[in-house]
This record gives C-alpha cells, sequence and structure tokens, in this order.
C-alpha cells in the first residue's frame, strides 16, 4: 500500500487516515455498503440521501468512529458522539472513509469492471481452471 492519506474533517478536527489494515475494514466495509445502498446505490442523489435516516445515520457515524478510532485510540465511541458535527459533514467524510476502508468509485455495487486488464480475462468461450 502507499503512504497516501484521507482526510476526515469533523467538528472542526481533521484526521488523516491511513489505508486501513483489514480489522479495522471487516468491521467499517459492510456499513458503508449498506448506507450506501440505501442512499441509492449509482442513483446516489441530494434527495436520496435526504431520505436517509437516524439507524443508517447511526451506522455511518459508527464506521467513521472505528477508522478515525485506528489513528486515534484515544478518541472513544461517547466522545466521538459528542463532537459538534453535523449530518452534512459526516456525509462529506464518506469518500474518504470509502477510500481508506479499500473501495472505489463504482466498487459498491459490484459493477465497477474496469481494473480487469486484457491478461486477466480469457476471451469468450475459453475457461481458465487451476485443476
Amino acid at each position: 500500500m502507499s503512504e497516501e492519506t484521507f482526510i476526515i474533517a469533523l467538528a472542526g478536527r481533521r484526521w488523516a487516515l491511513p489505508h486501513l489494515p483489514f480489522r479495522a475494514i471487516k468491521a467499517i466495509q459492510p456499513a458503508l455498503f449498506q448506507v450506501y445502498a440505501e442512499a441509492g446505490g449509482a442513483e446516489l442523489s441530494n434527495a436520496s440521501v435526504a431520505r436517509l435516516g437516524e439507524a443508517q445515520f447511526d451506522r455511518l457515524a459508527a464506521a467513521t468512529w472505528r477508522a478515525i478510532a485506528y489513528v486515534d485510540p484515544a478518541l472513544g465511541y461517547d466522545a466521538f458522539l459528542d463532537l459538534p458535527f453535523s449530518v452534512g459533514e459526516l456525509i462529506q467524510a464518506f469518500p474518504a472513509l470509502a477510500k481508506a476502508a479499500g473501495l472505489r468509485a463504482g466498487q459498491a455495487d459490484g459493477a465497477d469492471t474496469s481494473a480487469a486488464t486484457r491478461e486477466a480475462s480469457p476471451p469468450m468461450g475459453k475457461s481458465i481452471s487451476t485443476v
């Protein structure tokens, strides 16, 4: 992985997240996928985000805290929830959080195949077997 960092800004504070380890990702990605799907997935819009409810914001907040806790372990969950950030700030943090968790645009709905190379894709009618 690269030394790239992803900035999350909430309540006037900033955290630079690295690419997260698997132990953090396995708790974060399911929440991100669920919130993304409930916000409209590939059809995401301001209107669909506006329809999100408390449960989705709770999942997104918990996922965001888990990522921040990786770089700021002294910040407990209750202290995080007491920070004066808005729902808008939490939504704006989503892309950085997703990137830190290893997700890229188009992956959340499983439709991104742009990373497949010609070498990795067998010709039509051919199959690859390791047996």
